[in-house]
């Protein structure tokens, strides 16, 4: 009788225990392994933000696609581009694609070029700044998940509609053109253009800028720079190469910085490295950056 009445205190201890909720690491970037075992979790969104062809052509079992292009920075202020799209925008589409205020949200992007990886910050930087902070970007991206061996699927997956509602927005990683205008009147704040060397010179053609170089003061640091190659992906480097990479250009991390590119796309990719993998707090992206900044009367340097 007493085995019977101690295995049955015993059910009743694993059924009141409360279940832990899926929680991404400190660094908000997950390993293939992680995703693996925690795939199928009921909480669980994960979001495919290539191209609708190649995520029809293969992707991550349960994963919805969610590409950048038509799906975010269709805001715009007048003839300025590029920015943040709104509330109402925002909200209908996490809905859509099945985010709750209690989801845990995993990104991936192609993972094979330097540039794949800054499709995925910049969706994360846009749910961060909208208060979703369970969320993690997959490192490596769809090519470390195949490298792995892991499973991919071809069906596309349609999740229940999610119930997300707008909190807590995070406008501290965010900055605006007065925050530039500051940074060029007391040369207080650290400016790092995220661009490759061409539009930092000023050489580019580029047709969306109407004048060409950087901004006054900003150091060049390009998105490249934080990720390296590891067998047929690249992987973000780790925290503390990242501190050094700042540090090795003139970067003080206890002094404010703002990153910028043309649009706030490439440029996210420094920020995710900067503000959330070396977790330096006062680092903000310039959203918009160059596209508006060259349609204002301020002044560029090559």
């Amino acid at each position: 009788m007493r085995k019977i009445f101690l295995a049955v205190v015993c059910v009743l201890l694993l059924f009141a225990s409360p279940v832990l909720a899926l929680e991404v690491p400190s660094t908000h970037l997950v390993s293939v392994q992680w995703l693996s075992d925690n795939l199928g979790s009921p909480d669980l969104v994960i979001l495919d933000v290539r191209s609708p062809k190649a995520y029809n052509e293969g992707h991550i079992p349960y994963a919805v696609n969610l590409p950048k292009k038509g799906n975010f920075q269709k805001g715009h202020v007048g003839n300025v581009k590029h920015v943040l799209d709104t509330p109402a925008e925002v909200t209908k589409l996490f809905r859509k694609v099945g985010i709750s205020n209690n989801s845990i949200v995993v990104l991936y992007g192609a993972g094979n070029s330097v540039k794949s990886y800054t499709f995925a910050t910049r969706e994360f930087w846009t749910m961060w700044t909208y208060g979703i902070k369970n969320i993690a970007i997959l490192n490596g991206g769809y090519a470390a998940w195949k490298d792995a061996g892991e499973s991919v699927s071809t069906n596309c997956y349609v999740p229940a509609t999610g119930d997300f509602k707008i909190n807590n927005m995070q406008l501290s990683d965010m900055a605006t053109w007065p925050y530039i205008y500051k940074a060029i009147a007391t040369h207080k704040i650290q400016l790092i253009d995220a661009r490759e060397p061409a539009h930092y010179k000023g050489t580019d053609h580029d047709r969306r800028l109407l004048k060409h170089g950087h901004i006054p003061g900003a150091v060049e640091i390009a998105y490249y720079n934080f990720v390296k190659k590891s067998g047929n992906d690249y992987k973000l480097i780790s925290p503390k190469k990242i501190v050094s990479l700042l540090k090795k250009n003139g970067i003080d991390i206890n002094k404010p910085i703002i990153i910028y590119c043309n649009t706030g796309h490439l440029a996210s990719g420094n920020w995710f490295a900067i503000r959330i993998l070396a977790n330096i707090k006062d680092a903000k992206l310039y959203d918009a950056s160059m596209y508006e900044y060259t349609r204002m009367p301020l002044p560029v340097t090559k």
